[in-house]
């Protein structure tokens, strides 16, 4: 079986839900503990659109759940960074 990408839903969820948001870059790593599966998401925008709120925001993504979202705005851009959970 197929396992559902995070990033790429995380990316299209974030995209739907702040039009205009453009994605420049972006990176995961493999995440864990004793009793969760996930990936770390370290995205970097272009600056211009508003995202104040995200972190409150539940954004639909298959078979995974966003657990933490952060942002910040610097100097070239925003960062947004990411945990999601495999929700088998």
């Amino acid at each position: 079986m197929r396992r559902a990408d995070p990033h790429r839903a995380l990316i299209r969820a974030l995209i739907a839900r702040y039009p205009g948001l453009l994605i420049l870059t972006s990176a995961t790593e493999p995440w864990a503990s004793v009793t969760f599966t996930g990936t770390r998401h370290r995205l970097f925008c272009a600056p211009g659109v508003d995202l104040t709120g995200a972190e409150e925001v539940e954004l639909p993504l298959p078979r995974h759940v966003v657990v933490d979202l952060c942002w910040r705005a610097e100097a070239k851009g925003i960062v947004v960074e990411a945990l999601t959970i495999e929700d088998d």
